[in-house]
């Protein structure tokens, strides 16, 4: 596929990487990241808020620590907040399609939920096997 950064190819992990021209060999997601938002700081990484590891749109990437980012990675559905957290404590799945109904935005739900971002919306819908355009 072709990029304003060179041609790209897609890993076997997901990840779509620059084949060519003076970008060669850099993951899209970090230079449009850097791009859009400065320097990625030594010690932290990009994640994809969807999971998509190909929707590289610069509102779906979020700097995080490495420790952070691998911790959400690895915690999965053991995470407190995505158990029995508050997205349960308001209402769950019904909840959520409510306020999606009323217009409101993922990040917009987090952020009323006390949350940063929309992570934790995206990670309660993803542990059980649901996605935002299905609730």
């Amino acid at each position: 596929m072709m990029t304003k950064f060179g041609n790209g190819h897609q890993r076997t992990d997901g990840y779509i990487q620059i084949t060519s021209g003076p970008y060669k060999g850099k993951l899209l997601h970090r230079l449009i990241y850097e791009e859009v938002y400065g320097p990625i700081p030594k010690g932290y990484a990009i994640h994809h808020i969807d999971g998509d590891k190909t929707n590289n749109n610069p509102g779906n990437l979020m700097l995080l620590t490495k420790s952070n980012h691998h911790s959400l990675h690895m915690k999965g559905t053991s995470h407190p907040r995505w158990d029995k957290g508050r997205i349960d404590e308001a209402g769950g799945i019904t909840f959520l399609s409510a306020e999606k109904n009323k217009g409101m935005t993922m990040t917009a739900i987090a952020d009323e939920l006390g949350y940063t971002a929309s992570v934790p919306v995206f990670q309660y819908l993803k542990n059980r096997n649901l996605r935002w355009n299905e609730i």
